[in-house]
């Protein structure tokens, strides 16, 4: 009977050992493969999370790129040798729960410390933590806000507050700033967002600007000159450029104050009444410096002044003269809409370090062409035209106000000068240095509008950027475009952010483990 049984088996018990052995070993194998498959899916998860936390390695696959920054600036924040501190006074959720441009500040200031490790970001409850404005008594910081300092030193911070992180279109800038003074930051910025008046995001531009200007040991300081009653033009699109990009701004009254000897440019802004000639003396002894020289002048003209001798003889000291006389264009390719609203081009291959596309237009409204009696190569006093219009452009009077007057009338003819650079040099006999001082003429006040400063089809804000940074001797200028935020492409929000993660961490990991399980449990009792 056992001989029957064992033969009817088809295996001797050693066979049946040897395959109980067999059954073992490759059951053993494909356990231990699971597990070795399981843990390095695990390990991948967890060098894969670090990764992402520690270096910008994300994927933006917004329409327009809302939470990447320019390569300008992820340059510069790569570079910076400063370790700064960044506060944002308020918890992370609140923060971005506040906006869509909220979340993309909070995403953007995590890429900035993955770029650089001496950039640290955190979040305090101002609420909560009342004292933390202890160490700023000269600032005021409100619920939101964010402040930016060097490692250690409260006294150079800058604060950005959530009505800085964004833009607006240009009649509504001064209700912007208005009521970010009245209301604070946070509810300007909330009703600007209800009401859909946001025009696109300032927050790449603001943190920028803010590192920039407190990790900078010598910001480069302007000064805009103003004289009360005078009606001056508005010149915020160039002041707030420079803002922006690290310059300290500041403002005086020319009548009643002396100049700083720590500001580096004054801009005069087309006053509608000449200053006194004590006034302008003041501005020619500021500029030479003792014979040290190493400053700079920014005259904005407007087609609406009258009579200036005095400023205009303060600029013939110089070589330029702002002539009484608009620019009109002939051929409709250098214009639009209007005759005087003229697409210019740069003159000079100079100045042009921080400029992406020189090729671009500058556009010039209403602008009085410049002349100069200097030329570029006449040794101590040099003038030179940067911006000009096209060879069919005509000159009209600035004060004819004439209906029936027609290109056909003008007699002047040619190419025009809208923004010329002149120059004063002086040579240390000990050093050898050559010093400057640098008067630059701009014939249009229009040209400085924040909208055409931010345009990114017109060079005028990489223009006069670039003109300025290498004048003062500062190279680090960052020209940034503002990002519209919209409902278009992926947008990443903290919810789906935590669901991909509890599916990479554990939903995947447990389904692969469980599906091993049940392979080997298979195999052990087949």
């Amino acid at each position: 009977m056992k001989i029957r049984n064992i033969a009817s088996s088809g295996f001797s018990r050693k066979e049946k050992k040897e395959l109980n052995k067999r059954h073992l070993k490759y059951g053993s194998l494909a356990t231990g493969l699971t597990v070795m498959f399981v843990a390095a899916v695990v390990l991948v998860n967890i060098v894969a999370t670090m990764l992402f936390e520690r270096f910008p390695i994300s994927l933006d696959l917004t329409g327009n790129s809302i939470y990447s920054v320019s390569e300008e600036t992820k340059d510069y924040v790569s570079g910076l040798e400063v370790s700064i501190d960044i506060t944002v006074m308020s918890t992370e959720d609140s923060y971005r729960g506040v906006s869509d441009y909220a979340v993309q500040c909070a995403e953007l200031l995590k890429l900035y410390t993955q770029y650089n490790p001496r950039i640290t970001v955190r979040y305090r409850d101002l609420l909560s933590n009342p004292d933390l404005v202890a160490n700023y008594v000269n600032l005021t910081i409100a619920e939101g806000d964010i402040i930016v300092e060097p490692s250690g030193d409260h006294s150079r911070a800058k604060v950005i507050t959530l009505a800085d992180i964004i833009n607006v279109p240009d009649d509504y800038v001064l209700s912007l700033e208005q009521g970010k003074k009245v209301y604070g930051g946070m509810y300007t910025h909330q009703v600007f967002d209800t009401q859909g008046l946001i025009a696109s995001s300032n927050a790449e531009q603001a943190l920028t600007s803010a590192i920039m200007a407190v990790s900078d040991a010598n910001p480069i300081t302007v000064c805009t000159l103003s004289y009360p009653g005078a009606n001056e033009s508005d010149v915020s699109g160039l002041t707030d450029l420079l803002d922006k990009n690290g310059y300290v701004i500041t403002s005086l009254d020319i009548r009643s104050e002396e100049i700083p000897e720590d500001v580096d440019i004054i801009i005069i802004p087309a006053p509608k009444i000449d200053y006194t000639t004590a006034e302008t003396e003041k501005i020619s002894s500021w500029l030479t410096n003792g014979g040290e020289l190493g400053r700079d002048l920014i005259y904005v003209a407007s087609t609406e002044q009258g009579s200036t001798p005095n400023i205009d003889a303060l600029l013939y000291r110089y070589g330029i003269t702002v002539e009484p006389k608009i620019i009109y264009e002939t051929d409709t390719n250098y214009y639009s809409n209007l005759a005087t609203y003229t697409f210019q081009s740069l003159a000079s291959e100079s100045y042009q370090d921080d400029i992406g596309n020189p090729s671009l237009s500058v556009y010039v409204p209403d602008s009085r062409a410049i002349s100069s009696r200097f030329a570029l190569t006449d040794g101590y006093n040099t003038c030179e035209t940067l911006v000009s219009s096209s060879m069919g452009a005509v000159l009209r009077d600035m004060y004819d106000s004439s209906d029936d007057w027609t290109a056909q009338d003008a007699t002047e003819r040619g190419s025009f000068a809208s923004v010329v650079l002149g120059r004063y040099k002086a040579l240390n006999q000990e050093t050898h240095i050559s010093r400057f001082t640098n008067v630059i003429a701009v014939g249009s006040d229009r040209m400085l509008q924040s909208t055409l400063m931010s345009a990114p089809q017109f060079n005028n804000g990489d223009f006069f950027l670039s003109l300025i940074n290498e004048l003062s001797g500062k190279t680090e200028g960052v020209t940034i475009v503002p990002k519209r935020i919209k409902a278009s492409g992926v947008l990443v929000n903290d919810s789906l952010k935590n669901s991909l993660n509890l599916a990479f961490a554990v939903i995947i990991p447990a389904v692969v483990l469980a599906a091993g399980c049940f392979v080997w449990i298979r195999r052990r009792h087949r």
